[in-house]
C-alpha cells in the first residue's frame, strides 16, 4: 500500500524547489547577458512564494525568510523585467512602423535604455546586499530541518481542499469579473457592442489588473497541487492560463502607453501608427478576454 502524501512533504518539497530554481538564475541575472534569466528567477520567485502561501498553515519559516522578503526582492526585479518587456514590445511593432515613426522612437529607446539602467543596478544592489544573503542562507538551512505545525504529518489528499477552498473563492469572488457588466435581477450580465473608447475605459480600471493577479497567483497555486488530483485539474488550468495571457497582453499594452507617454511628449500625434496598433491589439485582447471569461 503506499503511503501517502504528508504536508509536511509536499510544502517542504515545494520550498526547496523553488528555491533552488531562484538561486540558479541569480548569477546569470547578475551578468545581464540575456533577459531570459531575469524572467526565470522572477518566476522562482514567484512559485516560491506561492509555496509559502498556500501551506503557510504547515510551515514554520525564519524571521528572516518571510513570504514578505521574498516579495519585496521580487518587486526590484520586477520593475527591471517590465523595462524588458516594453524593450520586446517595441521591437515587435518597429518593422512595421514608417520610416518616420521608426525615427521617432529612438528618444523612446533612449530614454528607455537610461530607466534600464537605473533598474539594473537596483536588482544588482538587492541581489548582493545582506538581507537577500540572509534569506537565501536562512531558507536553505530550514530545508534541511524543517520547522513545522502540528498540521505537517496530516495526508495531503485529506488537508488539501480546505486549503485551496479559500484560494479559488478568493478569485470567483473578485469584483474584476463585473467590469463590462450590468447586474440584471441579482445576476450580472455582460454589455455588448462596445465602442473602443468604452473598452479603453473598462482596460484601464485598476480593478482588471488586480484580477490578472489574481488569477495569475491561483493558478500558480493550483499547479502546486495539481499532482494530487490527476488530471483534473487541467482543464481548469488551461482555462485560467489563457485567461492569464490575455489580461497580461492587455496590461502589456498599457505599461507602453504610459512609458510612451513618458518617453515622448505627444507620441500619439508622432507616433500615429502605433497608436492605431495598440488600439486593435487592445481590441483583439478585449474580445479574447470575454470569450476566456465565458470558458472559466
Amino acid at each position: 500500500m503506499t503511503q501517502p502524501v504528508s504536508l509536511e512533504v509536499l510544502a517542504t518539497t515545494a520550498i526547496g524547489t523553488y528555491l533552488s530554481k531562484m538561486t540558479r538564475s541569480q548569477k546569470a541575472v547578475l551578468k545581464d547577458r540575456d533577459p531570459e534569466d531575469l524572467h526565470q528567477m522572477r518566476v522562482g520567485l514567484r512559485r516560491l512564494r506561492t509555496a509559502m502561501q498556500v501551506f503557510e498553515p504547515v510551515l514554520i519559516l525564519p524571521k528572516a525568510a518571510q513570504e514578505s522578503q521574498v516579495a519585496a526582492v521580487g518587486r526590484k526585479l520586477g520593475r527591471l523585467r517590465d523595462l524588458d518587456v516594453i524593450t520586446e514590445l517595441l521591437q515587435q511593432y518597429l518593422p512595421d512602423l514608417p520610416p518616420a515613426e521608426a525615427q521617432a522612437l529612438t528618444p523612446g529607446f533612449q530614454y528607455l535604455q537610461r530607466r534600464r539602467q537605473r533598474a539594473l543596478k537596483q536588482v544588482k544592489a538587492v541581489l548582493k546586499g545582506d538581507r537577500y544573503q540572509r534569506l537565501k542562507t536562512r531558507l536553505k538551512t530550514w530545508t534541511q530541518a524543517p520547522a513545522c505545525s502540528a498540521l505537517a504529518p496530516l495526508s495531503a489528499s485529506t488537508v488539501l481542499p480546505d486549503l485551496v477552498g479559500p484560494l479559488l473563492s478568493r478569485l470567483w469572488l473578485h469584483p474584476g469579473w463585473l467590469i463590462a457588466t450590468a447586474i440584471q435581477q441579482g445576476q450580472p450580465q455582460p454589455l455588448f457592442n462596445l465602442d473602443p473608447e468604452a473598452i479603453d475605459g473598462y482596460v484601464a480600471q485598476p480593478t482588471l489588473h488586480s484580477l490578472r493577479k489574481q488569477v495569475k497567483r491561483v493558478r500558480y497555486q493550483l499547479q502546486l497541487v495539481a499532482d494530487q488530483y490527476g488530471d483534473r485539474l487541467n482543464a481548469e488550468l488551461t482555462q485560467l492560463q489563457a485567461l492569464q495571457e490575455t489580461l497580461g497582453h492587455l496590461q502589456d499594452g498599457l505599461v507602453l502607453a504610459d512609458f510612451l507617454g513618458a518617453a515622448i511628449p505627444h507620441w500619439q500625434t508622432q507616433l500615429p501608427t502605433l497608436k492605431a496598433q495598440l488600439a486593435h491589439s487592445r481590441n483583439q485582447s478585449w474580445g479574447n478576454g470575454k470569450r476566456c471569461k465565458a470558458a472559466t
